[in-house]
């Protein structure tokens, strides 16, 4: 039988044409590679290919499975496609989808095998799997929350961190609505609403509830997804807790605006309050309070008891007055309730019952001794020439100076 390339089987010369590879093989060595064989195995010339062994270009641990398909499409059987790894002439590596059968010839029992490179598609799927062992290694050690939902908001994935978070499987979440997890579908509506305004979001604030019930505070940053025309088909993203962030800025906030004895707005954050509400020139009015003769209580029974006394009238205030209104500390035993709304006939209602409310209290202090108190009220209105809080607070401290001086536990506007 000739060896050279051009000797292709009688009767089958458009084998020379085809774009597939052909090589034919008597025993284990080839006696026929059609040109695209050539190419692929990068003979220079035929001669380094035809007359050359099997395992010449088979990759040792896949000599012994082509040997076996080669003896059995010689016994009459027909090989499915199935990858081989190869090599060419000057030794590249090969990754070929390779099926055989027989074809009898000069006497012969021949193996015609076809083969198609594969090569670049086996580096793809292998860099396919490296990228998705690399993405579930990450997620599989992330902390945050990794998320992606549908167009309709069910859960199509989330990783294994949410167990820590929310205390729920990644598999008892997946094909569930996202919106199950919030305690207030407002606040996933704002989020998705925001996502479709502008394709994204960082940092956006909300809640949610964990298995256990309770409410914890989250960080969400995400992106919307599109489909191949453009439409919205989902979102995905990070979502991370921050209860403990959260938690502490309260704590801050609380320390920086609330009085540290007493529990109500302190000097700075009542008077801001009052400079806020002075600019919408809405109507309201100021109370400025002041207990009398709260000295003997500190010289007689000592500052622990007069600390207690302040609490005590805090508190008094606080059950008093209205829910809208604000109540602050400005220091010592002087205390502003701003009140929100309200015009001079009504404020002097409201002030009259806080001076009866204080009065009728018998305040416990130590060794079972107890102390009546009374408290002298200034009472002024926004007026419309006031610009400034200091406009509003003079009037009033000069209403609190005259009930003083009329015998206090009185009420002067």
């Amino acid at each position: 039988m000739a060896e050279t390339a051009g000797a292709c089987p009688p009767g089958a010369e458009w084998i020379e044409l085809l774009p597939a590879c052909v090589v034919m093989l008597v025993g284990d060595v080839v006696r026929y590679a059609n040109p695209a064989a050539l190419r692929l195995l990068q003979a220079r010339q035929p001669s380094d290919l035809i007359g050359r062994t099997l395992e010449t270009f088979i990759h040792p641990l896949d000599l012994h499975r082509s040997l076996a398909r080669l003896r059995h499409a010689e016994s009459g059987g027909t090989n499915p496609v199935t990858e081989i790894r190869a090599y060419t002439c000057d030794g590249r590596p090969l990754m070929l989808a390779m099926s055989s059968t027989t074809l009898p010839i000069e006497g012969h029992t021949a193996v015609l095998s076809t083969f198609l490179d594969m090569t670049e598609r086996a580096a793809m799927e292998q860099q396919l799997r490296q990228t998705d062992e690399d993405f579930q290694r990450m997620m599989n050690t992330m902390q945050d929350v990794f998320y992606r939902t549908d167009a309709q908001g069910i859960t199509r994935y989330v990783c294994p961190a949410v167990k820590n978070v929310l205390g729920y499987t990644a598999e008892e979440i997946i094909g569930l609505p996202a919106a199950a997890f919030y305690p207030d579908l407002s606040e996933r509506d704002a989020l998705v609403a925001e996502i479709r305004k502008h394709g994204a979001v960082h940092d956006f604030p909300g809640r949610m509830r964990r298995k256990d019930g309770v409410i914890i505070d989250i960080s969400i940053s995400t992106q919307a997804l599109r489909d191949e025309q453009g439409q919205y088909a989902g979102v995905e993203g990070i979502w991370r807790d921050i209860s403990e962030r959260k938690a502490l800025e309260r704590r801050l906030e609380h320390l920086a605006t609330c009085d540290s004895l007493t529990g109500i707005h302190n000097r700075r954050s009542v008077l801001a309050i009052l400079d806020q509400l002075l600019q919408r020139k809405a109507p309201l009015s100021v109370l400025l309070l002041d207990l009398d003769h709260f000295k003997r209580v500190n010289d007689g029974f000592g500052h622990a008891a007069g600390d207690g006394v302040l609490c005590r009238f805090a508190q008094i205030i606080n059950q008093e007055k209205r829910s809208r209104d604000f109540f602050g500390r400005l220091g010592g035993e002087e205390f502003l309730l701003i009140l929100d709304g309200a015009d001079e006939a009504e404020a002097l209602q409201i002030a009259e019952r806080l001076r009866l409310a204080v009065s009728a209290q018998a305040i416990a202090l130590p060794e079972g001794a107890t102390v009546a108190l009374t408290v002298s009220i200034g009472m002024t209105q926004l007026r419309p020439g006031d610009l400034r809080t200091a406009d509003v607070l003079v009037r009033a401290d000069r209403a609190l100076y005259r009930a003083k001086a009329s015998g206090r536990n009185q009420v002067c506007g």
